[in-house]
């Protein structure tokens, strides 16, 4: 008898059904987000499926759901001191710091706006629109540079065809679409630029999901998966940025916290790399 339950122990075992792990994540990520979360986790977690949440209206409420019932388990989100305080911050960047890259939307009837600006102070008489919640809000302000703010995206958009603004900075990802619009052209004289690290975010209660993520993105970084997926979705626009040929403003930025690694090179882009 003992030796038939070993034996129906071994049948069944195999047998039984492999249990999916549901990752909740904001809806409407960007593909290469949501393509670099999914290999990070395949490294650690066999049967993994994401999530979308839907109604997320900011970045900060972002961080407060996490961990939340009918909230999120992981955000990624521009790092700042309060909010690696408010979560557990996997320092890893996920976009290599490009996003610190802002090129200047502008009116189709304003494009020579920039065209001789060399430094930081011939910008003093022009004015950027910037979405309240944005950490280069803060950014720009503390260069002494003059801010309008707005509360949702698209309303910028309107407000610089309208003018109520001069510059709008967008980052590579967006300006995709914002040019989609014949009105608005981006600036092709200069480029802002400031250190700057989007990391994924999990609860400080969740420490278990915080090291699997990172274990996967360490071995993604190690066996190369993680630059050829960076280069795939990004190196077409990095080479339309052409920065050999623009004048590129070096910005402070107050928000990044001193635990960003800086000091480790092939997390961040090079320009000529």
């Amino acid at each position: 008898m003992k030796l038939l339950w070993l034996a129906l122990g071994f049948v069944i075992f195999p047998l039984k059904a492999q249990e999916t792990t549901e990752i909740r994540i904001s809806a409407g990520a960007d593909p290469y987000i949501i393509e670099l979360l999914t290999l990070s986790l395949s490294y650690q977690i066999e049967s993994a499926r994401l999530v979308s949440v839907r109604s997320i209206p900011s970045q900060d409420r972002a961080v407060r759901l996490l961990g939340e019932k009918g909230g999120l388990d992981v955000s990624w989100l521009v790092t700042n001191s309060q909010r690696e305080k408010a979560a557990s911050a996997i320092r890893i960047p996920l976009v290599k710091g490009i996003l610190g890259y802002r090129i200047p939307l502008v009116h189709k009837h304003n494009q020579a706006l920039l065209s001789g600006v060399r430094y930081i102070g011939d910008l003093r008489r022009v004015t950027f629109g910037l979405r309240r919640d944005w950490p280069d809000h803060q950014i720009f302000e503390r260069n002494g540079l003059s801010v309008t703010s707005f509360s949702q995206e698209d309303s910028g958009y309107d407000m610089l065809l309208k003018k109520r603004f001069d510059v709008l900075p967008s980052d590579l990802v967006s300006i995709e679409a914002a040019l989609s619009d014949t009105d608005l052209v981006a600036d092709q004289h200069v480029v802002f630029y400031y250190p700057s690290a989007v990391y994924f975010f999990v609860s400080h209660d969740n420490p278990l999901l915080h090291s699997q993520i990172e274990k996967g993105l360490k071995s993604a970084l190690q066996d190369g998966r993680f630059e050829a997926l960076f280069l795939k979705h990004f190196s077409a626009r990095l080479e339309k940025l052409d920065l050999k040929n623009k004048t590129v403003i070096e910005l402070d930025n107050p928000n990044l916290p001193p635990s960003a690694p800086l000091e480790v090179p092939f997390y961040w882009y090079k320009q000529g790399k």
